[in-house]
């Protein structure tokens, strides 16, 4: 019995060394914590306003308020194990911007990164084909980086906000004329807000707290999360809702209605095939406006305020 006692203890001792000795590297990891803060005018009486954001590993913070200018500021943070690999995060990593008429870009700028400023395209090119085939001599990246966004807008700004890991993406007081969010590994909060959505969470929840209901179409998707949205009172919608491990939830009147029927030419002189949508579709009130909600594992939760 005391040989036994005297393993356990032994492997305890082990594992609990080893987490502390995990821990302490880590702790020991150099880190560079840096300010950037850029200013924009824009045409505060224009309702094509538009800022787009484009990041990859961080957070996205945006409120509305009543200026006339959008300021940014970012928090960069560049950690790494040697003060060489550290200086080349801190000499790689920042950010870019670009205006086009009423449309702002501000993005992650680094060797990974490229930026059409004809289009206003976005692309990420670190383990694509197309970045080794550039930079065939470049060692891996041996640094780790956030740019953690926070933004101030005005009130009637339109958004197209987009990031990939290590963050949430967080909207308040906004009312543009189009909300167009993107996140692969956060969550996204929207609140108080209003005007045409279109929102993609890959894996996380997506919460929606309208100030006034979307009177234009508008989309809501989600591979692993559940949808809740906060809708006022008169919501005027007709909903076509995918899912395939998920259900829907309202405490909205609804009344059915048929599914949307496609007619679509065959080869080979067969004949008209009618195509089912596979889609639930039922209406809210008069049913004025399309709202698309697609999920594969979530539920979708909709609510009058």
């Amino acid at each position: 019995m005391k040989t036994i006692q005297l393993m356990i203890t032994v492997a305890l001792f082990c594992l609990i060394s080893k987490v502390n000795a995990q821990k302490y590297q880590e702790d020991k990891k150099l880190k560079s914590i840096e300010k950037i803060i850029k200013e924009y005018q824009v045409n505060s009486n224009s309702p094509d306003n538009i800022l787009v954001v484009d990041n990859v590993f961080g957070s996205i913070d945006v409120e509305g308020y009543n200026g006339i200018t959008i300021q940014v500021e970012v928090t960069k943070i560049v950690t790494a194990n040697t003060q060489e690999d550290l200086q080349m995060g801190k000499d790689e990593i920042g950010i870019k911007s670009n205006q086009n008429r009423d449309a702002i870009y501000v993005y992650l700028d680094s060797p990974f990164t490229h930026f059409d400023t004809k289009t206003g395209k976005f692309d990420y090119r670190e383990f694509g084909y197309n970045y080794r085939k550039s930079y065939p001599h470049r060692k891996k990246r041996m640094y780790s980086y956030n740019l953690d966004f926070k933004i101030k807008v005005p009130k009637n700004t339109g958004l197209d906000v987009k990031t990939v890991n290590n963050g949430n993406i967080y909207i308040t007081n906004v009312h543009g004329k189009l909300l167009l969010v993107r996140n692969i590994n956060g969550a996204i909060d929207m609140k108080n807000v209003s005007g045409k959505t279109d929102v993609n969470a890959l894996n996380k929840d997506i919460n929606i707290t309208y100030s006034k209901n979307p009177t234009e179409e508008s989309f809501y998707n989600s591979l692993n999360g559940d949808i809740n949205i906060l809708f006022k009172n008169d919501l005027d919608a007709s909903i076509s809702y995918k899912t395939m491990n998920g259900n829907f939830y309202t405490n909205f009147d609804v009344e059915k209605t048929k599914p949307i029927i496609k007619t679509t030419s065959e080869r080979k002189n067969k004949g008209t095939k009618y195509k089912v949508n596979s889609n639930k579709h039922f209406k809210i009130g008069k049913g004025n406006v399309h709202l698309h909600f697609n999920q594969l594992n979530g539920d979708a939760i909709l609510k009058r305020i």
